[in-house]
């Protein structure tokens, strides 16, 4: 199956006057591999020539583009040379003088000369700045980008062969989507819901039909007949922090925490702590890398005032009231053969002391019989190079021990923050309505301003969530984490959370 022309025709219509006609180079930037944290994209004067055939090719004999989203007959066609003359020219120009014409979008971009080549990447704060007034790609200040996401997907998949038995909307989308490497915050940034109807057809477009799709729009006959969608900067800076946590760390500082533990454990690490606030995914990830129904896995939770005797071994009786050495939890599971062992909660104990002797062998360098000691029975010990320990502990639990220097010493540390990123790549998982999406992730951003709530307590939402179900689902689960944290004498902070739910979910 491939698109049908009146639905491509559709498409150039809807996209038409849709941003500023510089979002091109971002494009041709983001199909080059562009993106957060990623190594800057080289550019020379003929390399962005792929990008501009996939993202601009319009079936014109002389090899011009099309560019659907410009908003007069001027900037909708570039010339063949586009790689040169104006993707190279254009990001020279905002390298060396910040601006053309009224589009600067160094603020978000880094540009430099690496020896003949300039090298683009993603600035400190990137995406802020991204889709809003000249500078970010909309047509004027105060106003957003706002590419329809289906018509541009269409536009997109011009050629595309479509898997018959496959939605040709979501195939288009998924498709476009990751060929540009766009992330969630970058698709709510640049792009906006659309209700386009995809039709198909059994034969590909020809070049002909297509530039015939575009030649009405480039000989003036067609004028931009979209919705401007006007955006304040107060509502979009609110936006970028309900979809990209911690900007105001260094970008290494906000990689996945998901990430930075498959490396640790890829680099041979052995023994890891997980810290951050509850309902973060730190066991979760844990289960994602071994099962807990894994013969190789033993999980130990850590209790309250939990000891020596509780963990590595006591001298205790046993049913008969003889008395002996009996090893805990820890030393078993290590004698055993497990490969992972996970201490869950490592914060309820002081757990340098729950550890003892034993507590020198958790780190790497002190593995294998070489560096065995005696423990309180008299006994041998050791620990295995090959056991991997995985320990979480919870940050907010104030009632708790905290983890003393020594053992930070000697492990390898994973933070497991409270994250806007997780919180969308959650509710988009279940199915949530993108307009929910934004609320509740709006509202999470300024929830964390006084409570790193994590994203797991909003897992109770359903795909059936609407603006009702929501407020029911705050009152009694959300609301009640807040108030025993905030209690009686920071009521005020939960008011403006409550005021803040009935303006975004009440009904006006």
């Amino acid at each position: 199956m491939y698109i049908e022309k009146n639905t491509l025709k559709n498409s150039l219509n809807a996209l038409y006057g849709t941003a500023g006609h510089l979002l091109k180079i971002w494009l041709v930037l983001k199909k080059m591999g562009l993106a957060q944290g990623a190594e800057a994209i080289e550019i020379d004067t003929s390399n962005s020539k792929p990008s501009l055939d996939r993202l601009f090719s319009c079936g014109s004999n002389s090899g011009d583009f099309y560019v659907p989203f410009a908003h007069t007959p001027r900037y909708l066609k570039m010339k063949h040379d586009a790689s040169r003359s104006i993707v190279q020219t254009t990001i020279q120009r905002w390298g060396s003088s910040g601006s053309v014409v009224t589009c600067d979008p160094t603020q978000y971009l880094n540009i430099s000369q690496e020896n003949s080549k300039l090298a683009v990447k993603t600035g400190r704060q990137y995406p802020m700045g991204l889709g809003i007034g000249e500078s970010g790609f909309a047509l004027d200040d105060e106003t957003r980008v706002s590419l329809p996401l289906r018509a541009f997907a269409v536009w997109y998949g011009r050629n595309t062969e479509i898997p018959s038995g496959i939605d040709p909307e979501k195939y288009l989308i998924d498709e476009m989507l990751a060929d540009l490497h766009i992330s969630s915050s970058e698709r709510n940034l640049i792009f906006v819901e659309d209700d386009l109807e995809i039709k198909t057809q059994d034969n590909e477009l020809t070049n002909e039909e297509i530039y015939e799709c575009c030649e009405s729009f480039l000989s003036g006959n067609e004028s931009p007949s979209v919705l401007v969608y006007k955006e304040s900067q107060t509502t979009y800076t609110r936006k970028v922090n309900s979809m990209v946590s911690r900007l105001d760390l260094p970008a290494w500082m906000r990689t996945s925490p998901e990430e930075e533990l498959h490396n640790l454990i890829k680099d041979g690490r052995t023994a890891i702590l997980i810290l951050g606030p509850p309902r973060t995914g730190k066991t979760r990830v844990i289960d994602s890398i071994v099962s807990r129904s894994s013969s190789d896995r033993e999980t130990i939770q850590i209790h309250d005032g939990w000891g020596y005797e509780n963990l590595i071994e006591g001298f205790m009786p046993d049913a008969q009231g003889n008395w002996d050495w009996k090893p805990g939890p820890l030393k078993e599971a290590i004698e055993s053969g497990k490969e992972w062992i996970v201490l869950e909660e490592i914060n309820r104990t002081s757990i340098s002391q729950s550890l003892g002797e034993v507590f020198s062998l958790i780190e790497d360098s002190y593995r294998g019989e070489d560096n065995s000691i005696t423990t309180r029975s008299g006994k041998p010990f050791y620990i295995p190079e090959d056991v991997t320990f995985l320990m979480t502990m919870n940050t907010i639990d104030k009632s708790t021990e905290d983890v003393d220097d020594a053992l930070i010493g000697r492990v390898s540390v994973v933070e497991f923050p409270a994250r806007s990123e997780d919180l969308v790549h959650m509710l988009q998982s279940l199915n949530i309505a993108e307009s929910l999406v934004e609320k509740i992730s709006q509202l999470f951003s300024e929830i964390q301003e006084i409570y790193p709530l994590g994203h797991g307590y909003f897992s109770g939402l359903t795909s059936s969530c609407d603006n009702q179900f929501f407020l029911r689902y705050y009152k009694s689960r959300i609301r009640p984490v807040l108030f025993n944290f905030l209690g009686e004498l920071q009521s005020a902070e939960l008011d403006r959370i409550d005021n803040l739910v009935d303006e975004m979910f009440g009904i006006q």
